[in-house]
Order: C-alpha cells, then sequence, then structure tokens
C-alpha cells in the first residue's frame, strides 16, 4: 500500500491474541523485544483493565505511523478508549481511519494478511457500536483464517456478537463453541469476549444457569491481571448478569465497574445515536439499564427477581422508576430506548 507498509512480524491488537497464563500479563508484556509493538501492548494493557487515559495517550503517536498494524491497533483503541472518555470527534476520526485503511487495502489489492487486519479492525469498531456494516465492504468470515490464531479468536468473538445483533443465538453460540476448541492455547482476552458473548446469547434464551457460568468463566480469566473491561463493554446486554455474579459477592470490584460502565456506555450512546435511526437511552443507572433489557423481553417481575436475586417488590419499584424516567406508560415500550 503506497504510504503504508507492512513489517513481518507486527499484528493487529497483539496482546488480544497473545497467549498467556492467566495473572502473568507483565511477562507477557515484557516479552515483546519489538519497542514500538511493546508500547501498543503497553497501551492494550491499559484499555482492558479499563484505564482509558493512560492508552490513548500512548497509541495517540501512532496514529498516522506508515506501519499499518501500528497505526489500525492505534485506531482501535483510540477508538475505544475515547468513547470512555466521550471524546466523539477522536472516536469518529479514528473511526474513519479504520475504513479508509480498509478501502486502500481493497482498492490497492493488498495482500490477504493486510487485507485481513484491515477487515479484522473496520468490523470491531463497528460490531462494538452496533453500527451497520457497509454492504460493499467484504465479510469477516471471508478473511479469518488470513489471521494469526489468537486474533482469529478475538475475530470470532466479534464474528459472533454480529451474529447475536442479528438474533441467530445459536449460530453465535456455535462459532464462539468452535473457537474454543480450536483454540491451540489459552488467549485470556480473546477467551474472555468469547465467553460474554456467549452468556448474551444464553440469556437471551433464558439460560440463565448457562450465561451465570459463562460470565464465570470470563471472570476467572480476568480476575488475576484485571481485565475488567470486556465487562463494561457488554454490560447492559448481559441483562443483569455481572450483577448476580459480582454486586454482592465482591460489591469493590462491581462498583468500580459500575463507574466504568456509566462512563463507557454514555460515550457508546454518543457515537451510536448519532449512527443509527433509534436512541439508546442515557437515562438509566447500570442496574435499571439491567432490568429495563429483561422487561422488554417479555420477562415477568417473578422471573427478573429470580435472576438478580431481587425481591419482586423490588423489580417492581425499578420497573416503576425506568417507566417514568422514560416517560412511558407501558414496558413493552422500553424497547424502544435499549440496545437489544
Amino acid at each position: 500500500m503506497e504510504g503504508l507498509h507492512f513489517e513481518k512480524g507486527r499484528i493487529v491488537l497483539p496482546l488480544a491474541g497473545s497467549s498467556f497464563e492467566p495473572g502473568k500479563i507483565k511477562e507477557a508484556i515484557d516479552s515483546i523485544k519489538d519497542a514500538q509493538l511493546a508500547e501498543i501492548v503497553h497501551a492494550e494493557a491499559c484499555y482492558f483493565s479499563a484505564d482509558a487515559t493512560g492508552c490513548v495517550e500512548i497509541v495517540k503517536k501512532y496514529l498516522t505511523s506508515e506501519d499499518l498494524m501500528l497505526r489500525l491497533s492505534a485506531d482501535v483503541l483510540y477508538v475505544f478508549g475515547n468513547l470512555t472518555l466521550r471524546n466523539v470527534s477522536k472516536v469518529q476520526a479514528a473511526r474513519l481511519d479504520v475504513r479508509q485503511c480498509l478501502q486502500r487495502a481493497l482498492k490497492e489489492d493488498a495482500k490477504e494478511e493486510i487485507k485481513a487486519a484491515c477487515v479484522f479492525a473496520y468490523y470491531m469498531v463497528n460490531t462494538f457500536l452496533h453500527i451497520q456494516v457497509e454492504k460493499e465492504m467484504p465479510s469477516l468470515e471471508s478473511y479469518i483464517s488470513y489471521l494469526p490464531i489468537g486474533q482469529r479468536m478475538f475475530a470470532i468473538s466479534v464474528l459472533a456478537h454480529g451474529m447475536y445483533l442479528k438474533k441467530d443465538y445459536l449460530k453465535a453460540q456455535g462459532a464462539v463453541q468452535t473457537a474454543m476448541l480450536m483454540a491451540d492455547a489459552t488467549y485470556p482476552i480473546a477467551f474472555i469476549y468469547l465467553n460474554c458473548v456467549d452468556a448474551i446469547c444464553r440469556i437471551n434464551q433464558k439460560d440463565q444457569k448457562g450465561a451465570v457460568q459463562s460470565v464465570n468463566r470470563a471472570l476467572s480469566l480476568a480476575r488475576k491481571d484485571r481485565l475488567f473491561e470486556p465487562f463494561i463493554e457488554y454490560h447492559g446486554l448481559l441483562q443483569g448478569v455481572l450483577e448476580v455474579c459480582l454486586r454482592k459477592s465482591e460489591p469493590e470490584i462491581y462498583k468500580k465497574l459500575v463507574d466504568g460502565i456509566l462512563a463507557f456506555s454514555r460515550g457508546w450512546m454518543k457515537i451510536h445515536n448519532a449512527q443509527m435511526d433509534k436512541d439508546v437511552t442515557d437515562l438509566l443507572t447500570p442496574l435499571e439499564f439491567s432490568i429495563a433489557m429483561l422487561a422488554c423481553r417479555d420477562w415477568t417481575n417473578q422471573e427478573i427477581a429470580l435472576h438478580m436475586g431481587l425481591s419482586v417488590n423490588t423489580v417492581k419499584h425499578y420497573v416503576s422508576d425506568i417507566l417514568e424516567k422514560l416517560q412511558i406508560d407501558k414496558r413493552e415500550k422500553i424497547k424502544d430506548f435499549v440496545n437489544q
């Protein structure tokens, strides 16, 4: 690609696709000898441990890098880091650069590995924002095989998330399970995301037990290195499962996550609502949002109470508050205000 080059050994989001033992993230970071790639890896560690400020400060100098892998990694991290910081213009600029890199790779018929990296980054930023992929863009499925195995794990979580958004829950679960079986080692960050996708699919099939098991598996991978950002990103779609797993048993972690959830979700809504016809509300607390997601899916108050470990009267109170905040009179109307 003219003006951009592809340096052997460099990949998009190297830490996300790295295999390491949970609790040994420092060793994984220290093993990177390439100085520039090490900075990207350090930025990833900041982001996945919910330090958005540290992340964007590191990667901003790579946003115009001529090395495509450094640039795409910086763009993706800058998008999601600035969501939390609610810097909308910076999110949009980085997101546009990912799109332009992909368009150039396609126009110039770059090597398949280069196109795969661009497609991966493009789908990542659009899928997590719930923004529709442009019809002229190639499918992620057709390029996954050109990615290194670790990035392939992460890409499959993105692919499965896209299937979830189309309500293909069983297909998404199948993709997740295939990825887990295909893995040749433990990829903690990718596996956290895969388990989160599995959980959101299960909860939409009212398999509460299975959803809780998936989130607990993800938490077991995340705790030692404090890789809690994926749970912040997936909180709304987890529909109360995070509360079930953490709110009473680990209140300090849950409280910290709530702060991150509020910041990330407000930024996410600013971008998503500007791009899509239907606005997602920013009027609800994380707990209210979880209950709202369940209530608009025809869960009864008793089912919500049982799932979240609350009394039926408490759920009734929350639902009433939600209706009042949204200024609507029926719970089925809640679906117009949440990200399904």
